[in-house]
């Protein structure tokens, strides 16, 4: 379950600084619930996908510096047949 919550936050993280809305560093760590240093590794993540992440201080945002976006989809299916107590009936 590690893996999932690395991933929603990179989705809410992307969806904060598309929509220009992420606060403050500290508001945003606070946000969710993960230290300075990751928050700063996580927009390096989103970096490494030719993003260009700024923080503006007039506006206390994060904010992408470039026509590259990211658009991640994060979606969690169960596999497993649906449990029926009548199959249980033996």
């Amino acid at each position: 379950m590690i893996q999932a919550k690395i991933l929603e936050n990179l989705v809410i993280l992307e969806k904060l600084i598309r929509q220009e809305h992420t606060g403050t560093p500290k508001q945003l760590m606070k946000r969710l619930s993960i230290s300075r240093s990751t928050l700063y590794r996580r927009i390096d993540e989103l970096n490494s996908y030719g993003t260009k992440i700024k923080f503006c201080r007039t506006r206390n945002t994060f904010y992408y510096n470039s026509d590259e976006v990211i658009d991640i989809l994060f979606n969690i299916k169960s596999t497993a047949e649906p449990t029926n107590p009548e199959n249980k009936k033996t």
